[in-house]
């Protein structure tokens, strides 16, 4: 891990401050050659250009799978116990408001490292690595015993937060490391120079040796879908050929339905030795016992036997005939016929005797 400092104005070396120094001491401890060497560039109190002015941050940590930038806190008060993070206000331990250095206006570490990851995203939206995903990390440097939470982006998403001990950083930068390449060497670079940290800027060689390629690996190849086998089209019949159906046989009349059609099944054909075998006889069964008759007492009768619907004949219908022999004729009403006339011929009488009358008057 190379470790690059731009001086500032704090009490320990380098113009950094008590937490900070920490931090630096813990990944320059870190540099190649030693046991335990991560490889990687920090750059520690940088100001970043954001819009018409510059951010501070505390660091940029530069490896080839990505970046983070580095928000440092010290306590200002010794603080034991459990750090929870809420999804809004300050950080609390055991219930009250965490004594961490913060700038006025933010609540919380978290809320002051996004604003640095934004202002790296701008910075560095015209070079290539940084296009990829930029992760924030806040690192606690507590004077008590302080612990933290399980998990990953305990500060929101993209957002870690480990303690200033080998232990928590390490584990966090090893996550980091697992992920793809996505800085070269001449990203580096460039962001430097957009810093106008040439002066801090590492050389070629130095970076190729902290694990910085040259050139971005090819993406794998995506794996073909496997080919499916082509579904042969519908068989037509041919013209004037009838399709074949099923030979329907019908059952026997039930005594409570109308039988049903059921397809034939084909009589499976007798083989030669079926042929000429002789059919066996089954051996005659012995007589069945005369049956005792039922003795009945005077006075009594055998009960009838119930029948039911199924012993029962089916009825059948009553042939319609035409017409029954030695039927009536119809009569015809020959007294109405008269009466009607005569009342037809009454009223035409009565009409010419009253136009006569008229014309004579």
């Amino acid at each position: 891990m190379l470790v690059r400092v731009q001086p500032g104005t704090g009490s320990a070396a380098h113009g950094l401050s008590g937490a900070e120094a920490k931090v630096h001491d813990l990944l320059a401890g870190w540099a190649h050659g030693t046991d335990y060497a991560i490889g990687g560039l920090a750059l520690l109190n940088v100001n970043i250009p954001d819009k018409r002015s510059t951010r501070q941050v505390d660091g940029l940590l530069f490896l080839p799978t990505g970046l983070a930038v580095l928000e440092v806190k010290g306590f200002t008060t010794p603080q034991t116990g459990t750090l929870v993070i809420p999804p809004n206000g300050p950080w609390l331990v055991d219930g009250q408001p965490a004594a961490i250095h913060t700038l006025a206006g933010l609540p919380n570490p978290g809320e002051q490292v996004k604003a640095g990851v934004y202002a790296a995203k701008s910075a560095f939206a015209g070079i290539p690595g940084g296009k990829g995903f930029i992760r924030g990390l806040v690192v606690l440097a507590p004077t008590g015993k302080l612990r933290l939470p399980p998990g990953k982006d305990l500060a929101g998403p993209g957002v870690d937060v480990a303690l200033a001990t080998p232990t928590s950083l390490r584990k966090v930068l090893h996550r980091y490391r697992a992920q793809p390449l996505a800085w070269t060497v001449d990203d580096v670079l460039a962001a430097c120079t957009a810093l106008a940290l040439t002066e801090l800027a590492p050389g070629r060689a130095d970076l190729l040796t902290e694990g910085f390629p040259e050139h971005l690996p090819p993406p794998p190849d995506r794996p073909e879908p496997p080919i499916k086998a082509p579904i042969p089209p519908p068989v037509e019949p041919a013209l004037g050929s009838a399709p074949h159906r099923e030979p329907i046989v019908r059952r026997p009349a039930s005594a409570g339905g109308r039988s049903a059609p059921h397809p034939r099944r084909p009589v499976p054909a007798a083989t030669p030795a079926a042929r000429t075998a002789p059919a066996s006889t089954p051996p005659p069964k012995a007589p069945a016992p005369p049956r005792r008759a039922r003795q009945v007492p005077a006075g009594h009768s055998l009960p009838r036997p119930k029948t039911t619907s199924s012993s029962r004949p089916a009825a059948r219908p009553r042939p319609v005939t035409e017409a029954r022999a030695g039927a009536r004729p119809r009569r015809i009403p020959w007294g109405l016929i008269v009466a009607l006339a005569l009342i037809c011929a009454v009223g035409i009488t009565a009409a010419v005797l009253v136009g006569h009358a008229f014309h004579g008057s």
